[in-house]
This record gives C-alpha cells, sequence and structure tokens, in this order.
C-alpha cells in the first residue's frame, strides 16, 4: 500500500512544501447559531441556480482587552454565513451559521500587521471550519449537501490578479 505523508509534506508538481507553524495560533471557536431548512419544493432534477451573491458571509474581528501589559492580545473573530434563496433558485437548503473564534498573533509578528493577519487568516479558518459544519448538518437532511464555494477575505483592491483567476462567481453547490 502507497503511504501519504499528511501533514508531513505537500507535493505540487513536484515540488515539496513544508508546513510550518502559522504565526496565528486558533484558541478555539464554537457555533453560536446553526439553522437549517430544507426546500420541500427542491426538484433534485432540475439544476440550482445559485450564485455567490446568494450567500451572504461577513466577518467582524475586534481585540479583547488584556488584563497584563505582557499577555498576548486575544482576538475575537464573528463570522457569519447566511443563505434565504426564493423556490426559484431551485436550492435543497437556506441556512445561517454564525462561529465566533478567538486567536492569538505570535509576540514576534509584526505589530502593524497583527490585524490584517487576524483578520484575513482567522476568517479563513473559520469559513473553513463552517463549509464543514454546514455540509455535516446538510448530510443529515432529505437532499445532497451544498458544496459552498472557496472564498477570500484578503483586500481584493490590493489583490487585482485574485478578481482575473478567482474561482467562477456563477452557479455554487452542486458537486461535480
Amino acid at each position: 500500500s502507497k503511504s501519504h505523508p499528511i501533514g508531513k509534506a505537500l507535493i505540487i508538481h513536484g515540488v515539496q512544501m513544508q508546513a510550518q507553524p502559522s504565526p496565528l495560533r486558533c484558541r478555539g471557536y464554537f457555533v453560536t447559531e446553526l439553522a437549517l431548512t430544507a426546500n420541500p419544493d427542491y426538484d433534485a432534477g432540475k439544476p440550482s441556480a445559485l450564485d455567490f451573491k446568494d450567500l451572504q458571509v461577513t466577518s467582524t474581528a475586534d481585540v479583547l482587552s488584556q488584563e497584563k501589559e505582557c499577555q498576548k492580545p486575544l482576538w475575537r473573530l464573528l463570522l457569519r454565513i447566511h443563505q434565504n434563496v426564493g423556490p426559484e433558485k431551485n436550492a435543497p437548503y437556506n441556512f445561517v451559521l454564525v462561529l465566533l473564534g478567538h486567536f492569538e498573533v505570535h509576540q514576534d509578528y509584526p505589530a502593524d500587521k497583527a490585524k490584517q493577519l487576524a483578520e484575513v487568516n482567522g476568517s479563513s479558518i473559520l469559513f473553513s471550519a463552517a463549509r464543514q459544519i454546514l455540509r455535516d448538518a446538510m448530510n443529515n437532511g432529505p437532499f445532497r449537501p451544498l458544496l459552498l464555494p472557496t472564498v477570500s477575505f484578503a483586500d481584493m483592491a490590493a489583490l487585482p490578479l485574485a478578481n482575473k483567476v478567482a474561482e467562477s462567481p456563477s452557479v455554487y453547490g452542486e458537486e461535480k
């Protein structure tokens, strides 16, 4: 049998990449709200007409107050994902999920970039968890689960190339 060095290295196009510890530490996260509604009028024989604009994703970050000066700042992130579309979209589910996460930035990381690291990477970590939480919840429903699109929390104005090579913003949710 072939062994897979999961967690040790990733091989992409023949180039080996070593995983490194992140300067952002996830202290934990939890669900504060989860609602999932199956659409009784969903027709599995017809395609869904969902597009990226049907998915509302918001993330907010703030620093919790520090009790001691030597203590690392603790970032609190709140991620909200919501989809509530009408029957014309033929979506199997509508949902809302809110996650609350706590993160620390390594003390040697540049202080002027800590907020951006917490917002971008922290939101990405929470979104990844949210995709799986929603998928697991939908697996218990009457229809196949939606596969939420990948997203970027990076400032798109600062990344013009990202707009040109990003995943198609049209249809999402159905596995190929």
